[in-house]
């Protein structure tokens, strides 16, 4: 890991643990947080020509295992069952009913009652961690240590771990095992979009770009192992916003200026966290490696709006959406790639089925998956940074930039 030098200031403006643990407040809440719908996770239906041009790299099935089944339910919802190059050995969730629902779901009949006993399973050939985001680099650490491709929910790394952010390039980079951070910004439609023009050269250089995550949560929170949820720094919580400039150029960000909104909700109170937080908003604005400027956000305060969103201008162009307004004529194929039959295109715009699917290609062709460890820790590590400025009153800081 190499950190960039400050080039300007800018404006300020703009675990294992015990099952009894659990998950906060009675069953009786628990079943109602699982009943209501979380802001972000759109579903998209495959349409008649979703699977047209898909054709299989190869008939090898990877073998893999999947951990996790709390309230967002990921550990099923990203279609491994059902994609025709995966069979899934084994599922672990802490909690045995979870893990029973999940080897249901995914049509699997062994479970383990943890990912440290699974991945000492000899069948399995990867990975899906779809744990507690605390435990994100912890657990694909330990999948990577005995041999194991590894894919994760998000952030790659935890704020209040952001060390293990070294660990975790070292492992990858010592084992070529692959590794792939689930981002859903990067195979939502415009996201996608704008990396397909970029790399063909219809921006030049980026000149500004914005990356908006909003998730409104009221005076609440929702249900999470541990409570990790639960009123956690914003940008900790960063890569559905920073996607929309990592993930369009593989560019990183070198400084950034952060300030923080305190609503005064209840969970944000002194002393209300575990994480001493009073922040419920926070927006970054940041220098990339390119001379150009960023502004990323995580808000949770805005009346009733979700959704992650994002624009792009640079010097041949820009574009809001899918719509490309420059000086490049011919376009390149700005469609996202078609799924395998049978595997849905699921939440987050469409984004679930299609990262399964590049992870899985990622091994079958032995390649980079789109979101490698670099572009993980890109976008994850200078949301951490971004917290300690807005700590600071804005503060300028530097951001670690991390590269092959």
């Amino acid at each position: 890991m190499s950190e960039s030098s400050t080039r300007r200031a800018f404006l300020q403006a703009v675990g294992l643990s015990a099952a009894a643990l659990g998950l906060r407040g009675s069953a009786m809440a628990q079943d109602q947080a699982d009943k209501k719908v979380i802001q972000g996770f759109d579903e998209v239906e495959n349409g008649p020509n979703t699977s047209k041009n898909w054709r299989p790299i190869s008939n090898r099935k990877i073998r893999v295992g999947i951990a996790g089944y709390g309230v967002c339910r990921f550990g099923a919802a990203f279609g491994f069952q059902d994609h025709p190059n995966v069979e899934v050995v084994a599922v672990s969730d802490l909690f045995p009913d979870r893990c029973a629902e999940l080897a249901k779901k995914c049509r699997c009949g062994k479970t383990y009652p943890s990912i440290e006993e699974m991945v000492k399973d000899d069948a399995i050939e990867a990975v899906f961690v779809a744990t507690d985001a605390p435990s994100h680099a912890r657990h694909c650490i330990e999948v990577m240590k005995h041999g194991k491709h590894v894919c994760t929910a998000v952030p790659a790394v935890w704020g209040g771990a952001s060390e293990e952010a070294d660990e975790l390039l070292e492992i990858v980079k010592t084992t070529g095992l692959k590794y792939m951070m689930f981002e859903t910004s990067c195979f939502r439609a415009d996201c996608y979009a704008m990396r397909q023009v970029y790399m063909a050269g219809g921006f030049g250089q980026l000149v500004y770009s914005e990356g908006e995550y909003y998730h409104y949560h009221g005076d609440g929170s929702i249900a999470s192992y541990e409570n990790w949820r639960e009123g956690m720094p914003p940008l900790w919580y960063p890569t559905h916003s920073t996607a929309y400039y990592v993930g369009v150029t593989d560019h990183a960000f070198t400084t950034v200026s952060c300030m923080g909104f305190k609503s005064g909700s209840r969970l944000f109170l002194p002393g209300a966290n575990q994480y001493g937080n009073e922040y419920t908003d926070e927006v970054a604005l940041f220098a990339t490696t390119e001379g150009g400027t960023s502004r990323m956000l995580k808000a949770r305060s805005t009346y009733k709006k979700g959704g992650e969103t994002g624009r792009v201008f640079g010097e041949n162009g820009w574009m809001d959406g899918t719509k490309y307004l420059g000086s490049m004529t011919k376009l390149p194929n700005i469609e996202r790639p078609s799924l395998p039959p049978g595997v849905d295109a699921g939440g987050h715009g469409g984004s679930h089925g299609r990262l399964t699917d590049e992870f899985i290609s990622s091994i079958l062709a032995d390649r980079k998956p789109l979101v490698d460890i670099y572009q993980s820790l890109n976008m994850t590590v200078p949301g951490i940074i971004a917290h300690q400025s807005a700590l600071k009153d804005g503060e300028t800081m530097k951001v670690p930039s991390y590269r092959a």
